[in-house]
């Protein structure tokens, strides 16, 4: 019989793919009933696997799906290469585009740009609106980030991504198309494209919420790893196991598993205190956490303040009143209005990418693990 295997980080497909019933029960419903999505969920909470879990179901329905990884395409040009050829195929590819612009070296760039409303035309025509097709973009923010970013300086410089948003969304609106569309991110599409007063780009999308794992999932996926590892792991281990967790993401399940595994490996009895050392373990492990530090570049100019606020939340398991918070943020800046109107939207967007929540104004870190390995690092 095959088990479940303990890949941590990567996308889980197939048997390793686990639990979310209800939430891919929503999304196909909601799909076929002609909606386009955005996943709206932080990192780890696995966006990808979920999607692409779509695109097998789907396919098992007579659909079309694509999948689209845009961390390959830091330009515009890397999008349409990577588009045409995962839609055409990449004989079409190198059989119908000009031998100047089939590579991204030398004089490439330029004469993409000469003829880049061609490029859009020539996905244009790829598509077959007529067909229930799904496509998937996944890390859209970072692709989009990346072309903002090489056109900064320049005058504009928002003109190729507003035209490269609105084509988008031309798209979609298609007359009678059966075309539908997933967009995911590790950084918050809404948040990002408000920033950037983009959001009518996306009105027509649906935001679809992913978070942790439902019902008894959680309590499912430990034995079904125990299982696979031949380890015996009472009820009262995993409850305690979850319940020191907090956020029973996939993710955080399977990287204290692993940790609990080596510790019982090395001669320890599973016990709570077994689990307390593998989380202790765990919090030394920056390889786990860094993308949450790592992905504080794209606040730009909040980021300092992010950061203080993050330092000053990881030293209270209870969290910190909203006042509190401007208070930190106003001893910096010592103007009132600028405080008032960096500290709404910055709070949006840290509970958008999963850093913290609110309840009742006050606000505390999502995650107890990521509260503690932020404590060690940055907090003490």
């Amino acid at each position: 019989m095959d088990t479940i295997k303990n890949i941590t980080g990567a996308v889980a497909e197939g048997k390793n793919f686990f639990g979310r019933t209800k939430n891919i029960e929503r999304a196909i419903e909601s799909l076929e009933d002609g909606n386009s999505l955005i996943l709206a969920a932080p990192r780890r909470v696995g966006k990808t696997s979920f999607a692409r879990k779509l695109k097998d179901l789907l396919a098992e329905k007579g659909w079309n799906g694509f999948y689209i990884d845009l961390q390959k395409a830091p330009t515009e040009f890397d999008f349409m290469k990577l588009f045409l050829k995962e839609v055409k195929g990449e004989s079409w590819f190198e059989k119908n585009m000009p031998e100047s612009i089939k590579f991204s070296y030398g004089d490439a760039a330029i004469e993409f740009n000469r003829q880049k409303y061609d490029f859009y035309r020539k996905i244009e025509n790829a598509l077959h609106h007529e067909e229930d097709t799904l496509i998937i973009f996944d890390e859209f923010i970072i692709f989009l980030d990346d072309v903002l970013r090489k056109k900064a300086g320049e005058e504009n410089e928002f003109n190729s991504v507003i035209h490269f948003l609105n084509w988008l969304r031309g798209l979609r609106q298609t007359s009678g198309s059966k075309i539908r569309w997933i967009f995911c991110s590790s950084i918050s599409i809404e948040s990002y494209l408000h920033k950037h007063n983009l959001t009518k780009s996306i009105n027509d999308l649906t935001p679809f919420k992913l978070g942790e794992l439902e019902d008894d999932e959680p309590l499912l996926l430990v034995k079904a790893l125990a299982q696979s590892k031949e380890i015996d792991f009472s009820n009262e281990h995993i409850n305690y196991m979850l319940e020191k967790l907090g956020w029973k993401l996939p993710y955080y399940i399977q990287i204290l598993f692993k940790e609990i595994v080596e510790v019982v490996r090395d001669g320890h009895t599973l016990s709570n205190t077994t689990i307390d050392a593998a989380y202790n373990n765990l919090l030394e492990e920056d390889t786990y956490f860094n993308t949450w530090t790592e992905r504080l570049s794209y606040y730009e100019e909040e980021k300092r303040f992010a950061k203080l606020i993050l330092n000053e939340l990881s030293k209270s398991k209870t969290g910190k009143k909203r006042t509190d918070i401007e208070n930190l943020v106003y001893a910096e800046l010592n103007d009132k209005e600028k405080t008032e109107e960096l500290i709404q939207p910055l709070l949006k967007q840290l509970e958008a990418d999963g850093y913290i929540m609110n309840d009742k104004d006050n606000y505390m870190f999502r995650s107890p693990l990521l509260r503690d390995f932020w404590y060690n690092q940055f907090g003490r």
